[in-house]
């Protein structure tokens, strides 16, 4: 699954009131007159007064995220940032973009266990809007389905149906049902007997049944709206999957990639759905048509293929062909992109030891994604120095070899929070996890505060209730229950 559809619709729907023009073009499909629309806007309310900051805000967000969908990430990050400068002000909304706009370009670099990560801070940040959280819970959707984690997929799906059904326009529930059939017909096509044998989907969903049919269904949206017509044609490519996966479908690879082809709004979406149509086809017993379809995807040798399914199926198609070795190479290749997918995922382990060992424990992807390459060294070397009381944003600043002004306003454009800021809020989230942990060691709070470097019991209790809502002791209370 490439999610260019489901950023670009939802790009759209959140810019209908700020740059209509590229709403509109969006939800056509004209991604090239998006892009010029929206660059020109974005030109000219750069200059503007302070005032109109957010507005310029907006039209930059959107400008970036057409950059994306086109394939240039390069030039989106960069977009990307320029908006955030806009707002650095505001902290809640900073946090906010940053996590939001850090999720999608992980998606988009195959890192789905960042892009969950991140789309979950944006769906539990109090400052979010709506609009923003139903966003935030179809990104989390999309990334654990490319985890395979399909129970955690369809919780995330569900309740932004719930967000999406209150909201007063009706095409984001659109957008959440269009998802919710992309899923059934996926899983659909893995389900299918002829691919048993693809033991990433099969291991990792052995306490969900894949079949579609046996997962509690989405309810219908209640509202009407007009369908827009980049909604339709994903559906449509949708259809067709399924009647291929179905064995069904007798229209030539030549055809189908045509289509895909014309519809593509770039060379990964396109590689992505060729992909897709393989897959079901093997699903399907048409394995003449999957492997022709393989065959179209010699142009894309060039790109990176970090996916599991291009990898089983390249190895289904030279086992096919009695070439062996080569099958041995794809099946080689497809297990270590499995277990990279599913070790990203993988819940950090507390190792036992002293309190240095909590920077191990703390390596966050997501926080690291967020930042200019060039200070992630300085999050690094607070992670790893959590656990001292004298840790000082000054120290980071001299490790660096910036001043303190420096890496304050590199943080807190790119994080919505200062050094200081992510020192405390690290602490917190660090004690927080021991005190739930129930295979830890049954230490005081505050012997559990102090291996977190945090000495003081007044700055532990009024900082504890402000940051989760609820006293230590409360938490360890709602631990036992």
């Amino acid at each position: 699954m490439y999610p260019t559809v489901y950023l670009a619709l939802l790009s759209a729907l959140k810019s209908r009131n700020s740059v209509p023009r590229y709403c509109a073009s969006m939800l056509d499909g004209d991604f090239a007159k998006a892009y010029c629309v929206v660059d020109d806007v974005a030109d000219q309310s750069e200059r503007v007064q302070l005032q109109a900051r957010g507005q310029s805000n907006h039209e930059l967000t959107a400008l970036a995220d057409v950059s994306v969908i086109a394939g240039d990430l390069e030039a989106a990050e960069n977009h990307y940032r320029r908006a955030q400068k806009l707002i650095w002000k505001d902290d809640d909304q900073l946090r906010v973009q940053s996590c939001r706009n850090t999720a999608w370009i992980s998606l988009f670099r195959a890192r789905p266990a960042v892009a969950q990560r991140s789309f979950a801070r944006v769906s539990a940040e109090p400052g979010a809007q709506v609009e923003q959280r139903i966003e935030a819970l179809i990104g989390m959707a999309l990334a654990h389905h490319q985890l395979a984690q399909q129970q955690a997929a369809d919780g995330a799906l569900s309740r932004a149906a719930e967000l999406a059904d209150e909201h007063e326009e009706p095409r984001f529930r659109l957008v959440v049902d269009l998802l919710a059939q992309e899923f059934d017909v996926r899983l659909k096509v893995r389900a299918s007997r002829a691919l048993d044998d693809h033991a990433f989907w099969q291991s990792s969903l052995a306490s969900v049944s894949l079949a579609a049919g046996s997962r509690v269904p989405l309810a219908p949206a209640s509202a009407v709206a007009v369908r827009p017509a980049l909604l339709s044609l994903h559906q449509e490519l949708l259809h067709t999957m399924e009647r291929l996966g179905s064995g069904e479908c007798g229209t030539p690879a030549s055809v189908i990639a045509a289509r895909i082809s014309r519809a593509a709004p770039n060379p990964d979406f396109e590689f992505h759905a060729m992909l897709e149509m393989a897959l079901a086809a093997f699903a399907g017993g048409q394995d003449d048509l999957g492997a022709e379809m393989m065959s179209a995807l010699s142009k894309f040798d060039g790109r990176v293929h970090r996916n599991v399914d291009y990898f089983y199926s390249m190895a289904k198609v030279a086992t096919r062909r009695g070439e062996h070795a080569q099958a041995l190479k794809f099946y080689c290749q497809y297990t270590a992109e499995a277990l990279r997918c599913l070790r990203s995922d993988a819940a950090p382990t507390r190792a036992a030891g002293t309190a240095r060992t909590h920077g191990s424990t703390l390596v966050s992807d997501e926080v690291s994604a967020r930042l200019p390459a060039k200070y992630r060294r300085a999050y690094r070397y607070i992670i790893e120095n959590i656990d001292r009381e004298d840790l000082t944003t000054r120290e980071v600043a001299a490790e660096m070899n910036v001043t303190m002004r420096t890496i304050q306003l590199v943080f807190k454009r790119a994080l919505g929070i200062t050094p200081c800021g992510l020192i405390r809020s690290l602490r917190l989230e660090g004690i927080r996890r021991d005190l739930l942990d129930e295979n830890g060691p049954a230490a005081s709070i505050y012997d559990t505060a102090n291996r977190w470097g945090l000495k003081s019991r007044s700055t532990l209790a009024k900082g504890y209730r402000k940051h989760f809502n609820e006293s230590p002791s409360q938490t360890i209370v709602s631990c036992t229950r």
